[in-house]
């Protein structure tokens, strides 16, 4: 039988990579095939030769899962914050997009009850927080439209930003989602005159649906216990939503500090509130404002908190009513590594943080005489933060969510792993989703060989193509030739190179075939390996059901 060499059958086979025979550990000896077997005996002879070439196998789906989870508060005074939010959705989700990512938004609330059992009420008014579950960490996925609204601001954004209620996740899952190019809410295309090209629209017009999750939720917000309920896997309603192997980015929006707090001490929540003394600075803790008692058990000052007036020097004060935030802390850490984590806030800065003379902390009195029942954290211009253009959205002293945030510390970079914004800087929203969006993508830019490809010609010794997801390791159908060396060094010179940068597009754009760069980076993305880029003719999307494999022969230098 008469044999020929492992390129001679790939080029048989359509592909035109400039680069010899396979084989380990010297890059250049022939791999034999035999010439007229049948294809189950020519798949053997080449699977053979893989094996000698490497052991490398780099799939660039595993970095290209994202699921992004928003931890909205729907407590009142919430309104106008979620509709400035998702007003500024589109370029976050056009940012997602353009990285080619597989990506999945859900939305949960800081709605976790505030009661010690179910079916048990306080009684009182004290509206959604005489429940026992609360939301519990439900992923939401109803439009707007179809809640009750208790304001007029929370109905009148939702008319405003939810003009067709039919976008929303149309195949039973709580989450919005696109796969392989394919979205799960109805298609919405418009014309994107920056590109020329047609953009579906449909996945923001259902986050701007679903983002307004209302504010008639319990003002006890459990921020941090919310996300944990989102993602611990106890509600099957949640199924799917967290992916092994994807990047998960956590992005709470906010206005007051977290509340979870500990289920034997629910007790404590309880609304009857009784008159104190002024002045007591270890009043207990059914002396204050349902509101306020989170505050005033997680903070001690110069000057007591039982009184009116500002308050100096806070910090936080040791107290066994909330959870800790380590807690919180481990469990995301649990989840994911660093790598793969993203936590972002939208909250109040700056955070109180005596040791930096940091935060704001003034306390009112409302209508109620003397009774210590009627101290709240005060509004306006006396609040931790507003919104210049109205006084009367603001945002309150928080110490908590920064304390966990900062637990994450720095990347390899340098750079803090935590993004915080102001909740209060409504005009710069979409300046901040901005930023968490180009986070989230430098977390995508895992492509990153485990190893420094051999060369041969110039020519990394790689063998790339597509394959079927269920099977990422098999034998590509078609394999793809290195890019130009104009594509391959906009890949190398790229800072985040991800067929969403420009520069890329601009120098790729020429191909006339699918094609990869396997090459060193000049801005040091992958430290002790290379870049793994791949481009599609004209930037079209994966085939669906398609994943990328790289094999290559190690030891380069």
């Amino acid at each position: 039988m008469s044999r020929f060499t492992l390129m001679q059958a790939l080029a048989y086979g359509g592909f035109a990579l400039s680069l010899g025979a396979c084989a380990a550990p010297q890059v250049g000896s022939p791999c034999p095939v035999p010439e007229k077997g049948t294809q189950a005996e020519k798949n053997a002879a080449i699977n053979a030769c893989l094996a000698q070439v490497t052991g490398d196998v780099f799939d660039t789906r595993l970095k290209k899962d994202v699921d992004i989870l928003f931890l909205i508060d729907n407590s009142p005074s919430m309104a106008p914050k979620q509709k400035a939010m998702a007003n500024a959705i589109p370029q976050f989700i056009k940012i997602i997009d353009g990285t080619g990512a597989n990506y999945q938004v859900g939305i949960a609330t800081s709605d976790i009850g505030s009661n010690v059992r179910p079916g048990e009420p306080w009684g009182g008014n004290i509206g959604k927080c005489d429940e026992f579950e609360g939301d519990d960490g439900v992923l939401q996925n109803l439009p707007c439209t179809a809640r009750s609204l208790p304001t007029a601001d929370s109905r009148n954004a939702c008319a405003e930003l939810c003009a067709n209620d039919k976008f929303v996740p149309v195949d039973g899952r709580r989450y919005i989602s696109k796969i392989d190019g394919r979205t799960n809410v109805p298609q919405d295309l418009k014309l994107d005159p920056g590109t020329g090209k047609m953009i579906d629209q449909g996945p923001i017009n259902a986050f701007k649906c679903m983002a307004l999750v209302g504010d008639g939720g319990c003002g006890i917000e459990g921020q941090l216990e919310g996300a944990r309920r989102a993602l611990d896997g106890h509600r099957p309603e949640n199924a799917g939503f967290l992916r092994p192997n994807s990047v998960l980015a956590v992005i709470f929006i906010t206005d007051e500090d977290d509340c979870s707090v500990q289920m034997n001490k629910r007790i404590e929540n309880n609304p009857n509130t009784r008159d104190c003394a002024d002045g007591d600075p270890n009043a207990s803790y059914d002396c204050y404002n349902v509101d306020y008692r989170c505050l005033a058990r997680s903070i001690q000052c110069d000057q007591p908190l039982n009184t009116p007036g500002v308050k100096t020097n806070c910090k936080e004060r040791p107290n066994n009513y909330l959870e800790p935030t380590e807690k919180y802390f481990k469990f995301f850490s649990t989840l994911r590594p660093q790598d793969k984590l993203l936590i972002s806030g939208i909250w109040t800065q700056p955070q109180i943080d005596a040791s930096a003379n940091l935060g704001k902390v003034v306390i009112s009195r409302g209508a109620g005489g003397n009774a210590s029942g009627y101290l709240n954290r005060a509004g306006g211009a006396d609040a931790s933060c507003f919104y210049t253009a109205n006084q009367a959205i603001y945002g309150q002293a928080q110490l908590r969510l920064s304390k966990f945030a900062r637990q994450f510390g720095k990347d390899k970079d340098n750079n803090p792993n935590v993004l915080e914004v102001s909740i209060c800087d409504i005009d710069a929203y979409a300046t901040a989703l901005d930023k968490i969006a180009k986070a989230i993508q430098k977390k995508l830019v895992g492509n990153c060989l485990p190893s420094i490809p051999k060369t041969q010609d110039g020519h990394p010794q790689c063998m790339v193509g597509d394959v079927d997801e269920s099977n990422p390791q098999s034998i590509p159908d078609v394999y793809f030739p290195t890019c130009s060396s104009k594509c391959c060094d906009a890949w190398s010179a790229s800072k985040e190179p991800t067929i969403n940068d420009p520069a890329i597009v601009a120098a790729c754009m020429p191909e006339k075939d699918d094609c990869y760069c396997a090459v060193k980076s000049k801005e040091n993305v992958c430290k002790d390996s290379v870049v793994a880029g791949v481009w599609r003719k004209g930037n079209a999307p994966p085939p669906p059901g398609k994943v990328i494999n790289f094999r290559c022969a190690g030891g380069g230098t």
